[in-house]
């Protein structure tokens, strides 16, 4: 008499089953983790990308827009000037508002400050940066680290420099951002009701 073997999974092929399905959920679960850390570290670079863009940006914009009139100075210093921008960052865009920015240095870390009529508005930290400072440019190229230079311009009256360039120095790599004011870099003068350039 033969015996007949009943339809279902024997113990033995029961417990296999069982190890293999831990075995995959177990790794399902370790990949997922390893996918939520790689996601964190890419957000959080991508983020200091974005700011450190969206400061890239804000500077330019705000150098761009520097404006010289009679009565309207601009004095810079090592670390910070002070200027009248037609790009403000908060003030309506076109409004001549007073702006500042600053290096402040805390400890070890070094950041930079924007001012918008002498209220700071934020400060963003210059990541990897020993020693910050701005250099002034004329339009011939020549770099003082104040404006106006020590020498030359400050008997013709108030003056734009042409670049203002932010250097940042880390472990002896200097690395430097350049923004040109686009306007006239003197006041205008009427003559007789006609507007011209010096």
């Amino acid at each position: 008499m033969s015996r007949r073997r009943s339809g279902g999974f024997t113990l033995m092929e029961m417990l296999v089953t069982l190890m293999l399905v831990s075995f995959a959920t177990m790794l399902m679960f370790q990949m997922l983790g390893s996918y939520r850390i790689a996601r964190e570290r890419v957000q959080g670079q991508a983020g200091i990308i974005d700011r450190q863009a969206l400061f890239h940006d804000w500077f330019r914009d705000s150098v761009h827009g520097l404006f010289i009139a009679e009565g309207l100075r601009f004095a810079g210093e090592r670390t910070r000037f002070r200027g009248t921008s037609l790009n403000p960052l908060y003030a309506a865009e076109g409004s001549p508002t007073e702006v500042e920015w600053s290096i402040v240095q805390s400890g070890d870390r070094t950041a930079i400050a924007y001012s918008e009529d002498g209220v700071e508005r934020w400060r963003f930290r210059l990541a990897q940066a020993d020693v910050a400072g701005f250099t002034y440019l004329d339009e011939a190229g020549k770099a003082s680290p104040t404006w106006p230079p020590e020498r030359g311009l400050q008997d013709a009256g108030p003056t734009l420099p042409a670049v203002v360039v932010l250097t940042r120095t880390d472990r002896g790599r200097e690395r430097m951002q350049a923004a040109a004011v686009l306007g006239p870099l003197k006041p205008p003068v009427r003559f007789y009701g006609d507007e011209e350039l010096k």
